[in-house]
């Protein structure tokens, strides 16, 4: 049995939903794209290096086993043979993300560790890319940012990685007023809403896989602005795509408030590289598009004010620990059709990242959509760009466009701001 805290009620759901799911594109596998340049580097050499920084990764030599009250961590040791490949794909960006979208369904091999690192190239004449896979069973995002850190940048130590959690109250046992704010605010969005279920159009498990960038420019000149954060720029933009959508496309979920799943993150320095979720997922009711432009930025401010609150994460921290049986009883509610919704999160990566002489000069990010969830969004920040992957139910009509409303939004908030002559990327 390891030292880690025993596997949540969240890791067993996500794995288990991946057992139930009806298609393979909606397992749980979660993952990032790093794109570098210079010449193609040599297997053999890349496996090796993987293996230097195994130990300080607990989350690549353990295996989630056993269910409900007997599921443990087990050590186990990866066979780099297999966990490190490469492949080569067409010319042209599209011909990678064909390629990723086809890896994504792979299944895990029985008791191994899962995780992957495949050596992507051809699509460029100066580059490769690097595509990391891993199950949301035993790595967040919290963690897969420490693991690329670990695995392709400078080896800080633990607290400076980009893991931890921001402002999480190092104190003892939270106190009584702050437990039932929390409370409070779980409860009341606690209710369903079922905005995702028709009869007429059920939710499937086929999925689109998207991607798109802007310049993290764009969400910090608005951020300022508006005293709020960046998260908060980017829920508001994805508000606004999903009601513009919904208008044509899904009246229900139009000029009303939309109910969104954001992961609260709960892992310390100590947590970095260790395996399983450390988060609380969380639900917020974002203003509708009856709310005036001038006014959304400023409520989402609001709403997010709690999820920031040091003492509202202690309170969550210690909610990690409450009898497994309970907190299986609590995703179970909170996962019920007419409560599952739209999954939005936002992390980042910090340092610099490098292998060998190649810099890693892009970030992709891939987040997983369960099923029963009519889509999921991950934005990452690296290096002065925002990468957002949408997954997104088929059965949802003309949803495949909204990457490019998130992006219109958000260039559209960033005008009055930075004036004429916004530049876009490239």
């Amino acid at each position: 049995m390891s030292g880690f805290l025993q596997p949540s009620a969240a890791d067993l759901f996500l794995r288990e939903t991946e057992r139930l799911a009806e298609h393979p594109d909606a397992n749980s596998t979660i993952g990032v794209v790093l794109h570098l340049t210079g010449a193609v580097p040599d297997l053999a050499g890349l496996r090796e290096h993987v293996a230097t920084r195994l130990p300080v990764l607990p989350c690549l030599t353990h295996v989630l086993s056993g269910d409900g009250p007997a599921a443990r961590w087990v050590a186990a040791v990866p066979d780099l043979a297999r966990h490190v490949c490469a492949q080569k794909v067409g010319v042209g960006p599209a011909a990678l993300e064909a390629a990723v979208r086809l890896l994504l369904p792979e299944p895990w091999p029985e008791g191994a560790p899962a995780w992957r690192v495949i050596l992507l190239h051809g699509h460029v004449p100066d580059g490769f890319a690097l595509l990391y896979l891993t199950h949301h069973a035993v790595q967040d995002g919290g963690s897969m940012a420490a693991v690329v850190e670990a695995l392709f940048g400078p080896m800080p130590p633990p607290e400076r990685l980009s893991a931890p959690a921001q402002g999480l109250s190092s104190a003892g046992r939270p106190r009584i007023r702050q437990v039932l704010r929390t409370v409070r605010a779980l409860l009341r969005h606690a209710r369903q809403h079922h905005l995702w279920q028709s009869a007429s159009q059920p939710l499937s498990s086929r999925r689109h896989t998207l991607w798109t960038e802007v310049p993290a420019t764009w969400l910090r000149t608005v951020a300022k602005a508006g005293g709020a954060s960046s998260n908060d720029v980017y829920l508001t933009a994805l508000t606004e795509a999903i009601t513009r959508w919904a208008k044509d496309e899904w009246p229900r979920a139009a000029g009303r408030p939309l109910p969104v799943m954001v992961p609260v993150n709960l892992r310390t320095p100590e947590e970095a590289t260790a395996p399983g979720n450390r988060l609380f997922l969380t639900r917020i009711d974002l203003p509708s598009s009856t709310t005036p432009p001038s006014l959304r930025l400023a409520g989402m401010r609001e709403i997010t004010a709690l999820l920031k609150s040091p003492e509202h994460k202690a309170v969550l921290r210690a909610a990690l620990r409450l009898p497994p049986a309970l907190l299986r009883r609590l995703v179970a509610v909170s996962t019920t059709p007419g409560r599952l919704t739209v999954c939005a999160s936002h992390f980042v990566v910090r340092h610099r990242l490098y292998y060998g002489e190649a810099a890693v000069v892009r970030i992709a990010p891939i987040i997983c959509c369960p099923p029963g969830a009519p889509m999921a969004v991950v934005a990452l920040s690296y290096q002065g760009v925002v990468s957002a992957c949408f997954r997104i139910d088929q059965a949802l009509p003309g949803a495949e466009r909204l990457p490019e409303l998130w992006r219109d939004a958000l260039a559209a908030a960033a005008q009055p701001v930075t004036g004429p002559g916004t530049p876009t990327p490239a």
